[in-house]
């Protein structure tokens, strides 16, 4: 399902919140490690979520273990279109504010470190009345809190994007603040600063059992176990394991659906913001690399599902993987004419971690304090803000209010 349309069909549900201050300053659950007994930490999973949460942790000089059963980036974080944004379709508000929050830390975390991020803004329009009129009442609700967001004609874009080619006479929302990363580059470069404060980083390795302890929790490898003082599971799709080998009341994950990613080799600029539409979305990394996502999904075959029951990340052929490219490249070319024959680097499957609510999980769980969970769609979007406050509510004993509606607890109350 596309993502704008699950968060659309959640939000009337979740109804419209306030954000509330940034910080409350209690304990965040009881039982849960104070910041004088957290010393050694096992981070659960090396995508970019768990990767930023390593490196604030370990700036903060805990001994971070980070653990992964593949390797760091290569499912959702190393297959994602990685627009980060905060959006109209953003609902409840709380989880607007949230990604704006994040927007404004990868700036801060910029001059941290050196990351791969291109700002430059993104443009959207859709072929219905009906879908453009969602547009342009949510562009309208956000300008409200101040968002830098307009809806513009053709000509305007035609300003912001020359090589562009828009068919019709559409309405395009274009927002100035929105951005773009190659999300395993910075999955890697805060994982190198992680060792630079003396972390470390074992993979493969999967984790098979979790054993609260009266101080501090086992984590169970299938190589080697791990006496820690607490466990962070940021593991996006195996989330479900983890909430299976803890034997949480509810399995807070709903399953997750696949989006294809095709990258081209380096090409000459062409583009500077993002692109979405109802086609095809694709943008531009600061190396020259084209990033085209697919619109349509997999084919309601039996062939197909069965082949994507097992969440692969690549194609069962070269030749398939370079047949799927092909037409995802046609499709955008209809846009950006330098994409037809465009070379492709790689074809990529990602698999979205979906929450049943659409909305993120974070925190320390009541039922295993020592374990803080940290799962959401959109993680690329929302790493930098969830492992700076993580890392806040882990070694200060904070309950960030930022977070308030993300709690899994939030499950138990229907």
């Amino acid at each position: 399902m596309d993502r704008r349309k699950f968060l659309h069909a959640v939000s009337g549900a979740a109804g419209l919140t306030a954000a509330g201050p940034l910080i409350r300053g209690a304990l965040a659950a009881d039982g849960v490690p104070g910041s004088a007994h957290v010393k050694r930490i096992a981070v659960i999973g090396a995508g970019i979520v768990g990767a930023s949460i390593a490196y604030n942790l370990s700036k903060r000089g805990c001994e971070v273990i980070v653990l992964e059963k593949r390797a760091p980036a290569a499912q959702a974080s190393g297959n994602s279109f990685a627009w980060i944004n905060a959006s109209y379709y953003d609902s409840p508000d709380s989880y607007f504010v949230l990604r704006t929050h994040s927007l404004n830390e990868y700036h801060r975390l910029a001059q941290d470190i050196d990351i791969p991020i291109r700002w430059g803004g993104s443009l959207e329009w859709y072929d219905t009345a009906e879908r453009e009129k969602d547009v342009v009442d949510g562009v309208r609700r956000i300008q409200n809190s101040g968002a830098p967001t307009w809806m513009i004609d053709k000509e305007k874009a035609r300003e912001i994007e020359p090589r562009l080619e828009i068919p019709g006479s559409p309405q395009i929302a274009w927002c100035t603040r929105d951005g773009a990363v190659d999300p395993a580059g910075v999955t890697w470069a805060l994982l190198r600063r992680t060792i630079a404060h003396g972390g470390q980083v074992i993979y493969p390795a999967t984790v098979t059992a979790l054993e609260a302890q009266a101080k501090g929790i086992r984590v169970v490898t299938d190589s080697d176990t791990f006496e820690v003082d607490l466990a962070v599971a940021a593991t996006g799709v195996g989330t479900s394991n983890i909430a299976a080998m803890i034997d949480l009341e509810i399995d807070p994950m709903r399953v997750s659906t696949s989006g294809i990613i095709v990258t081209t080799a380096p090409m000459e600029p062409v583009l500077n913001t993002v692109v979405y539409n109802a086609d095809t979305h694709f943008h531009q990394l600061g190396d020259g690399r084209i990033i085209v996502g697919e619109k349509a999904g997999p084919a309601e075959t039996d062939q197909h599902r069965n082949f994507l029951q097992g969440r692969p990340n690549t194609y069962p052929t070269a030749e398939l993987a370079s047949e799927h490219a092909g037409r995802i490249l046609q499709v955008a070319s209809r846009y950006v004419p330098q994409l037809a024959g465009a070379e492709v680097a790689s074809v990529g499957v990602g698999w979205r971690p979906l929450p049943k609510d659409g909305l993120p999980v974070i925190g320390h769980l009541h039922k295993v304090p020592q374990l803080y969970l940290a799962a959401m769609h959109s993680g690329v979007t929302l790493a930098p803000i969830v492992g700076h406050i993580a890392a806040m509510e882990i070694l200060d004993g904070l309950r960030i209010d930022l977070l308030s509606d993300f709690r899994y607890e939030r499950f138990l109350m229907d």
